[in-house]
């Protein structure tokens, strides 16, 4: 009995290595640089419904990318391994 429930915590459980949001954002960052862009977090509220949680500048501060994905944009610049997953904070 105690190995069934303890089967079932570990499949409960999110596979895969955690990265947390700020080494996300640093990596890309990195990566964005060498085409001369950076990735911006938003920090008042009303901006956030404009642009979303983060977005991109070009080097003249014109935004390129709004509401962009953190995991999602991190998989498709392979900033984010396939076996890494954004640690999410509850």
């Amino acid at each position: 009995m105690a190995q069934s429930s303890s089967s079932s915590q570990i499949s409960k459980r999110v596979r895969g290595v955690p990265v947390s949001a700020r080494a996300l954002t640093q990596r890309l960052g990195r990566l964005l640089v060498r085409d001369g862009k950076r990735l911006k977090k938003t920090r008042a509220a009303r901006a956030r419904s404009n642009v979303g949680d983060y977005y991109i500048l070009n080097d003249r501060n014109v935004i390129v990318s709004h509401h962009v994905n953190l995991e999602a944009f991190g998989r498709k610049t392979g900033a984010l391994a396939d076996y890494e997953r954004l640690d999410v904070e509850e």
